[in-house]
C-alpha cells in the first residue's frame, strides 16, 4: 500500500509539473496569447486578470512543492493529508482581490466601454524620390487577427507599387501628365471596413 501511495504521489507531482511546463511553453510559442489573457474585451489592460494569473502560478507552484516534499518533509512525493493553510490563504487572497478589482473597475462606465477595432499606419505622410522605397507599418488595436491587406487606392497609374508587407516602391520616373501624390491603404482582412491611409508625395 505504501508503494502504491508513493507511485501515486510521483504521478501527481509529475502531472502538475507537466501541466505547468505545457502552459509556459504555449505562452512562449504564442499559442496562448497573453495580450488577450490579461486584457479586457475592449483591449484595455486588466490588473485584476494579471494579478489572478500570477497568483494562479504561485498557488500551483506552492502545491507542487508541497507534493514534491512529501509527508513530514521526507522527500518522497505524495499528496498531503490536508492542504497547508498557507496555500489556502493564497487562494482566498487571489479570489477576493480579483473580485474587488473587478468591482472597482466596473464602477466606472469607462471600464465596460466596448471600443471598436482600429488601425493606424505610420508614417501617415512620406516624401520620397522616384525609384526609391518606403516601408510602412501598422498598429492594430483590439483585434485578435492583425493580418493586413495593402493596396494603392489613388495614383496607381503612376506605376507605384506596395507589397503585402507594406513596402512601397516608387516608379523610376514621373509619368506624363505627372502624378505627384499616391494614396496607400492598409485594411484588416477580418474587418474590411477598418482601414487607414497614408499619402506619398514624389519629389525630384
Amino acid at each position: 500500500m505504501q508503494t502504491l501511495v508513493l507511485i501515486a504521489g510521483y504521478l501527481i507531482c509529475g502531472l502538475v509539473g507537466l501541466i505547468g511546463i505545457a502552459v509556459l511553453w504555449q505562452i512562449y510559442d504564442g499559442t496562448i496569447d497573453l495580450s488577450r489573457l490579461i486584457s479586457e474585451t475592449n483591449g484595455d489592460a486588466s490588473m485584476s486578470r494579471f494579478q489572478f494569473l500570477v497568483f494562479t502560478f504561485v498557488i500551483s507552484l506552492s502545491l507542487f512543492l508541497v507534493i514534491a516534499a512529501g509527508k513530514n518533509g521526507d522527500g518522497k512525493p505524495s499528496f498531503p493529508d490536508s492542504i497547508p493553510g498557507g496555500v489556502l490563504t493564497l487562494l482566498g487572497i487571489s479570489g477576493s482581490s480579483y473580485a474587488v478589482g473587478k468591482a472597482i473597475q466596473f464602477s466606472d462606465p469607462a471600464g465596460i466601454e466596448d471600443r471598436p477595432v482600429s488601425i493606424t499606419i505610420s508614417p501617415a505622410t512620406a516624401a520620397i524620390k522616384y525609384g526609391q522605397s518606403q516601408q510602412f507599418a501598422v498598429d492594430v488595436s483590439r483585434a485578435r487577427d492583425s493580418t493586413v491587406k495593402w493596396e494603392i487606392t489613388a495614383g496607381a497609374e503612376s506605376g507605384a507599387e506596395v507589397d503585402q508587407k507594406g513596402l512601397f516602391s516608387a516608379p523610376g520616373g514621373p509619368k506624363v501628365p505627372a502624378i505627384p501624390h499616391v494614396t496607400v491603404k492598409a485594411s484588416l482582412v477580418d474587418f474590411p471596413n477598418v482601414s487607414a491611409v497614408a499619402v506619398v508625395t514624389f519629389i525630384s
